[in-house]
């Protein structure tokens, strides 16, 4: 209806103007910070991935061919000693000779264990003495045989540490081949892993960077991220299972991913003398952490000065929209409540009865024959009798009640906790004492009669229905020859 689209038009102007003003504001600010920071973000991104974790990830592989690879070389040293081939070719003969010469490797280059395991008797030498003889069945010492066929020189391998009490090991276990290249068993020694973790983890301090380590299947053995656990693979970690395959298949790789709601830079690369691959990654918000507090304190600033804007308009504008509220929502002749104040009631009702099934009834009133009044009277007069049937209606109310003006003649009344037998009550009455009163100045013979519809609200029902409900009471009052109240 026009009139309360004018009412809309009033109340919300203000509205209107400040989120107009402030979405500008806002847009623009947002839009060059934003901007800027997601430049500059992408710029460091490539800068990370391209230039500091490759750089990081070559230092790390230089101590690491100084602090792993050590353990390789003085395995390969044992696999060509003479001593050891011509022990092992001549029979094995006294073992002390060669559980001496363990030791002393040991000792020599204070690494956690060191061994011998004969391709012949299948005795394995330890620094501390002849601890047992492998067996051909046992699954534990299916290693032994696969090393003895595998073309490779040596292999790495992480397992317990029986001889030492189970402890987790990084074996460095070399072929030892005798003059005409046949293989006659493995030397080696062996690091405590929980030493390569601490290195591991001095590299992550150092370099501010998570490092592990992960074999060709993709099972992680150390990480300076935690504890290191064999048996856990990137492809059943977030983030890292979707580009598992694409970092075993290269030998060097760069790769962004998602893992906790954060982005995760990542770069890779093999290390044939270990045959595995190194994992550098880095949080991007570590890396854009000082960028992230600037753009934190450019958006305080321009949130402020947007907020000051955003006041200051408001104020200004608030004295004529509260001029225009107070022009929308009440009838300038009566004082009552308009249409669109009885919306706002109706609307308030409906959510109470909603929450706790508080009833209500509306009363939809017209004055009977009032188009006679004003062509017997005049206007003026007409006006006169709707101020004062106004006053007198709202004096037979409760004071919990809204008598609001409907439009023309037509009353509304929203009676709340109100059953629809006490509403039809409260109707009659008001029916009753109009009837006896006179509203007509200069002309008290002249009598004001209404019709009224009533309807309580039900379960289920809109705020537009009840008063339909309403409404058709009211026409069927005025059908039955008006002066009535009807129900509905």
């Amino acid at each position: 209806m026009p009139g309360t689209q004018n009412i809309f038009v009033f109340k919300t102007v203000r509205l209107r103007l400040i989120v107009y003003v402030g979405l500008i504001l806002i847009g623009g600010f947002l839009a060059t910070n934003v901007l800027s920071y997601q430049i500059s973000k992408d710029t460091i991104r490539t800068t990370v991935l391209e230039n500091e974790l490759p750089l990081s990830s070559n230092t790390i592989y230089s101590e690491i061919q100084t602090d792993l690879l050590r353990p390789i070389f003085i395995s390969s040293l044992m696999a060509n000693d003479t001593f050891l081939r011509d022990w092992a070719i001549n029979g094995e003969n006294g073992p002390k000779k060669v559980i001496r010469y363990l030791k002393s490797i040991r000792d020599k280059y204070d690494a956690f264990t060191s061994y011998f395991i004969s391709a012949n008797s299948l005795n394995y030498y330890h620094f501390s003495g002849l601890t047992r003889t492998l067996s051909t069945t046992a699954p534990d010492d299916q290693w032994f045989f696969r090393v003895g066929e595998m073309p490779e020189e040596y292999e790495i391998n992480i397992d317990n540490n029986a001889e030492q009490g189970g402890a987790i090991t990084i074996f460095i276990n070399y072929r030892v081949l005798d003059y005409d290249g046949k293989f006659i068993g493995i030397a080696g020694i062996g690091l405590g892993l929980n030493s390569v973790a601490d290195m591991i983890k001095q590299y992550q301090k150092n370099f501010r960077r998570r490092i592990y380590f992960i074999d060709q299947d993709g099972n992680i053995h150390l990480d300076s991220a935690d504890i290191p656990k064999t048996g856990t693979n990137i492809r059943g970690q977030q983030g890292l299972d979707k580009i598992a395959a694409k970092i075993i298949s290269n030998k060097t790789g760069a790769f962004v991913f998602e893992r906790n709601n954060e982005t995760v830079l990542l770069t890779t690369r093999y290390l044939p003398e270990l045959k595995w691959y190194l994992l550098v990654e880095l949080n991007e918000s570590q890396a854009t952490k000082e960028l992230w507090k600037s753009f934190l304190v450019n958006l305080a600033i321009g949130s402020a000065v947007i907020v000051l804007t955003v006041i200051l308009i408001s104020y200004t504008v608030n004295i004529f929209q509260s001029r225009l509220e107070e022009m929308a929502s009440t009838d300038k002749l009566t004082g009552l409540g308009n249409r669109q104040t009885f919306e706002i009631v109706l609307n308030q009702a409906m959510a109470q009865f909603e929450r706790n099934q508080s009833p209500f009834s509306l009363i939809l009133i017209d004055i009977d024959h009032f188009k006679n009044i004003n062509d017997s009277y005049g206007h003026l007069n007409g006006d006169k009798v709707l101020e004062a049937f106004a006053v007198h209606t709202r004096k037979m109310n409760r004071q919990s009640d809204i008598l609001c003006r409907w439009g023309g003649e037509e009353f509304i009344i929203l009676a709340t906790d109100c059953a629809l037998i006490d509403a039809k009550r409260l109707a009659e009455n008001i029916r009753a004492s109009i009837s006896k009163a006179r509203f007509v100045d200069g002309h008290p013979e002249r009598q004001i009669t209404i019709s009224a519809g009533v309807s309580e609200i039900q379960g289920g029902e809109t705020g537009e229905q009840v008063i339909s409900r309403a409404d058709k009471a009211l026409y069927a009052a005025k059908e039955n020859g008006r002066d009535q109240v009807q129900e509905s």
